[in-house]
């Protein structure tokens, strides 16, 4: 079967909700209450998503094979499956999504023989019942309507998962904080010691935030993601805290289009104050995608992309001042003869 990119995402995203919505229904019986069953908070499963989409085409390679060769193919696609995603989620999020150690013939109480079994035959249900009957859903949907329920999906995914990452996967002890904080003030304090900088602090951004309390904000943590991932941070931290570098209130006065715009303004303004490498400007660029339609050309330009989303998605989620994660008001900003806290 040959797929798009297209095809891709719709069947990604379709089954991870259908695969939840198994989940719930299997685990919330079991337990007697209403389980949710996923890493993400969302009504999603990235792993049944996956697994569709490399099933169908396995479905393709397998066509004409006996059933015992498909047999063990799908033991090993789905099992493999979800032993990586209860490494996965253990090692980076700290999390044990479900637990066979109970089972007998288990490893490590992530996968074990039974499950196996049953994942085998659900692997056969998708290729004989389920695989004709999605088909004929795709083939009835409009191109643009699957590219919606799709961009709808993955969008909520990506939030979802900065959050939930921004959780756990960062979660510092203080020791390392402290670390972190100095190393990102030193990368930060040229910058934010320039006047045209500091006069984001004269225009609201989000809600009672300022401007600059935003771009530090979309600076610290696009700097703690590029510390774990190895990135460049020193192009993280510049590009992040330019990247709203525009002095106008975008509520009630600007260009129209401002989400389209701005961010070539940023750039012009922040190629007056310093000299910027290409993938500084990439970052700036590109903060707004997938508004900006050509994606980031850097990890870095995606990273802050993200970021730069998921802060202003929690701006506008009501919640408890103590509850922000990470929250940057504990990171003092020298900005001058007196420390600015923001």
């Amino acid at each position: 079967m040959k797929m798009t990119l297209p095809d891709i995402l719709f069947s990604f995203s379709l089954f991870s909700v259908l695969g939840y919505l198994l989940e719930v229904l299997y685990r919330s019986a079991r337990q007697g209450r209403l389980v949710n069953p996923g890493l993400l908070w969302g009504p999603y499963l990235i792993l049944y998503g996956t697994g569709a989409v490399v099933l169908m085409q396995s479905v393709s390679l397998l066509h004409g094979y006996n059933l015992a060769l498909k047999a063990l193919a799908y033991l090993v696609i789905t099992t493999g499956l979800e032993l990586a995603s209860a490494f996965i989620a253990q090692r980076l999020f700290k999390r044990r999504l479900w637990d066979y150690s109970d089972e007998p013939f288990n490893y490590r109480g992530h996968i074990c023989l039974k499950f196996s079994f049953y994942w085998v035959l659900l692997a056969f249900a998708f290729e004989y019942l389920i695989l004709p009957w999605y088909q004929g859903v795709a083939a009835r949907l409009s191109g643009d309507a699957r590219a919606i329920f799709a961009g709808m999906v993955v969008s909520a995914m990506l939030v979802d998962f900065m959050v939930v990452s921004a959780r756990s996967f960062l979660d510092l002890k203080p020791k390392e904080k402290e670390v972190l904080d100095a190393q990102f003030l030193e990368k930060a304090a040229p910058l934010l010691k320039k006047p045209e900088v500091m006069k984001l602090a004269e225009y609201r951004h989000h809600r009672q935030k300022t401007r600059l309390d935003h771009v530090v904000e979309v600076a610290y943590l696009s700097f703690l993601w590029g510390r774990r991932l190895g990135l460049d941070c020193d192009a993280i931290v510049r590009g992040a805290l330019l990247h709203d570098l525009f002095f106008y209130d975008w509520l009630r006065e600007g260009p129209r289009l401002h989400g389209f715009r701005h961010h070539n303004i940023a750039l012009r303004n922040a190629r007056k104050i310093i000299r910027l490498s290409r993938k500084e400007e990439d970052i700036i660029r590109k903060h707004m995608w997938p508004l900006t339609v050509i994606p980031p050309r850097y990890a870095e330009s995606m990273i802050v992309s993200l970021v730069d989303t998921y802060c202003c998605t929690m701006d506008y989620i009501p919640r408890n001042r103590s509850d922000r994660c990470l929250a940057v008001s504990t990171v003092r900003v020298n900005a001058g003869p007196e420390d600015r806290q923001v």
